[in-house]
């Protein structure tokens, strides 16, 4: 079967990880990505420990299966060696911070004009203008300006920084793979090429609809462990069992919540789903306590085939298999090759590597 993307080719000059994340999915439909990077350092992902054979493992995860082109885009000769590359690209992904490749005499006014059909992705924290555009920043940071860090933890207690990359990822990887696929279908109807701008803070608020809808509705601001979702309740809760390991339990609908009470022999606190303090207290107490009296794999094999909602909260090595990953390109091993393919003679590409311009 055909790769809905095969025939597409994207330039990818991001760095570590949500950008390489999102080439990663393009490719893994058919894409063909081609990595710009810096002469002698490439993505710096590549040396960022752990390692695995010597190269970055994060670097690893989200590169696999991609080509490489080492360019010095401070040198003019790299800089018109990518515009050549970019005639024949179908996008382009900037990880830079706004501004950069503008500077460099690279940006979509400039790319646009060497190639209409392009479609230019920029990836940016705080988006490309207002004061926050040129702000440093990471996934920690996004999170806390969106308002979802704030969001995460218990009742009383701080914030609790969330062990996987939500801006990064779900604001900035899925929403760039999604503006880039929607501009790859407005192209098919138009024929011209757009500017795709995500900003990681602006879309990782797209995980609040739930906390957004309860503010329009109370006119109150969500609390952290105070809302429904957030372990308020008995019925929507995490509870440690008596060999120390965890079960969540998600039995937010009446007809789950009953189940759950009935096979916990514990019926009365049917009633008290969604009571208030104390009694909403004393509900969680007893589960906690029942939960307790048995190790997590007992309770999950008498309750998994109800309809209560309750898993087991696995460990990363239980819930995912290390799969066996393409390898990532060697840094500047294709640039020779797309080099002769974008009109380059051999001897020019000598000359090239030679000034340090590409790799060798």
């Amino acid at each position: 079967m055909a790769m809905p993307l095969a025939g597409v080719t994207i330039l990818d000059l991001t760095r570590l990880l949500p950008g390489a994340a999102a080439t990663l999915k393009l490719a893994e439909h058919g894409a063909e990505v081609i990595k710009i990077e810096e002469p002698g350092r490439g993505d710096y992902g590549r040396s960022m420990r752990p390692l695995i054979d010597g190269v970055g493992a994060v670097f690893h995860q989200v590169n696999g299966g991609k080509k490489s082109v080492a360019l010095n885009l401070k040198d003019p000769r790299g800089r018109e060696a990518l515009l050549r590359l970019a005639e024949r690209a179908d996008v382009l992904v900037d990880g830079f911070r706004p501004g950069v490749m503008d500077r460099l005499g690279l940006g979509w006014d400039t790319l646009r004009v060497r190639n209409p059909r392009l479609i230019y992705a920029t990836l940016t924290g705080y988006g490309s203008e207002g004061e926050r555009a040129q702000w440093a920043g990471h996934d920690i940071n996004y999170i806390a300006m969106a308002g979802v860090l704030d969001l995460i933890g218990r009742k009383d207690g701080p914030p609790v920084i969330p062990g996987v990359q939500l801006a990064d990822l779900a604001g900035g990887t899925m929403q760039l793979v999604i503006g880039i696929l929607l501009a790859i279908l407005e192209r098919a109807q138009t024929g011209a090429g757009r500017r795709v701008d995500v900003s990681m803070t602006d879309g990782v608020a797209d995980l609040l609809p739930v906390p957004m809808a309860r503010w329009a509705a109370t006119g109150r601001p969500p609390e952290r462990g105070h809302e429904v979702l957030s372990g308020r309740y008995a019925c929507y809760n995490v509870y440690q069992a008596g060999d120390g390991r965890w079960l969540a339990v998600g039995a937010l609908e009446p007809k789950f919540w009953e189940i759950l009470c009935r096979r916990l022999g514990c019926e009365d606190l049917v009633a008290g789903q969604f009571a208030e303090d104390p009694r909403r207290i004393e509900v969680i107490a007893r589960v906690s306590e029942i939960f307790a009296t048995r190790p997590a794999s007992e309770w999950f094999e008498i309750l998994k085939g109800e309809d209560c909602c309750v898993t087991l909260v696995l460990r990363l090595d239980e819930a995912q298999q290390l799969t066996t990953l393409p390898p990532p390109p060697a840094l500047g091993e294709h640039t020779r090759v797309l080099l002769l393919e974008a009109g380059y003679s051999e001897a020019e590409l000598d000359e090239l590597a030679r000034a340090g311009v590409t790799a060798p």
